[in-house]
């Protein structure tokens, strides 16, 4: 099924999920600038483009007692790319969340973990699998408008389809990746309908990155493979690497149940055999809650 008629499926879903007995909590929709897709080092391999997401979950949520509760989202995402195909992708998870709050009122301390499997659909057969997370996240409300919180990561991603090895001694399944995170933030009111949030990250764990053929590169690879989404003798690398991302961005209240956001964020990857990368990426985001 291609692109455009998975992203026809998802629209008719959704419709009919909302109609049916308004399950449909949130609907997003967000244009994404992303200046170093192919996370590459040289000028020549550097690739940018503009996509477009619309993204919807839903699911119940238990309160289990006056401190505990448990919910499950259900979301599906689609992706359309300007000019690399190949990326388009459509993907649908199910998250399942416990939290924890320690105490009443607005200013306690909360905790949560969550557990979630997703499926990705991407036009270009390589990328197709599926990635698992776990994550441990700590917050807590300093004041009515200052929020903080902590979090922890891991994720696993599993891909379909093994293409053929460049090299014969070297696997060639470039997107079987795995990864730990660890990150803080804060939310700040700064307005009674201006939420400020800022962030970073810290990710120790595998990268791909797409060149031409890069002997250091080759060298520092765990994996490779041909990735001709971003044209002909293109190659996909897997490498470990230690990658921060700073994150900041503004959002708005429109009305009372929808916002409007836009946000940078800047990440810096260096791989072992000193190769490093950086990249911005600038988004545009609405949401509507039900």
């Amino acid at each position: 099924m291609r692109f455009g008629d998975r992203v026809a499926c998802v629209a008719l879903g959704l419709c009919a999920t909302q109609a049916s007995a308004n399950l449909l909590d949130e609907l997003g929709v967000e244009l994404v600038y992303d200046d170093n897709l192919t996370r590459a080092q040289l000028a020549r391999d550097i690739k940018g483009d503009l996509a477009l997401a619309v993204s919807g979950e839903a699911g119940p949520r238990f309160q289990l007692t006056d401190y505990d509760s448990l919910s499950v989202k259900a979301s599906v995402t689609g992706t359309k790319y300007r000019h690399y195909e190949g990326l388009d992708n459509l993907n649908a998870g199910l998250a399942l969340t416990y939290r924890r709050k320690f105490g009443l009122g607005p200013y306690v301390p909360q905790f949560a973990l969550t557990g979630s499997a997703t499926r990705l659909e991407y036009d270009s057969r390589l990328r197709d699998g599926w990635l698992y997370a776990a994550e441990a996240e700590a917050s807590k409300r300093v004041s009515d408008r200052l929020a903080l919180h902590a979090f922890v990561r891991s994720e696993r991603r599993e891909s379909d389809h093994t293409p053929e090895r460049v090299v014969p001694f070297i696997r060639a399944n470039v997107f079987d990746l795995g990864s730990r995170s660890v990150g803080i933030g804060a939310d700040f009111a700064c307005a009674p309908r201006y939420l400020v949030s800022v962030g970073y990250t810290w990710h120790r764990g595998d990268i791909v990155s797409t060149t031409q053929r890069n002997l250091p590169i080759f060298l520092a690879s765990s994996a490779i493979a041909a990735d001709p989404v971003f044209g002909n003798n293109t190659f996909a690398y897997t490498m470990r690497a230690r990658t921060g991302v700073a994150s900041i961005g503004v959002s708005r209240e429109i009305g009372r149940q929808a916002t409007f956001g836009i946000g940078y964020e800047y990440r810096n990857s260096r791989a072992d055999g000193g190769i490093d990368y950086n990249g911005s990426l600038f988004r545009a985001t609405y949401l509507y809650g039900f």
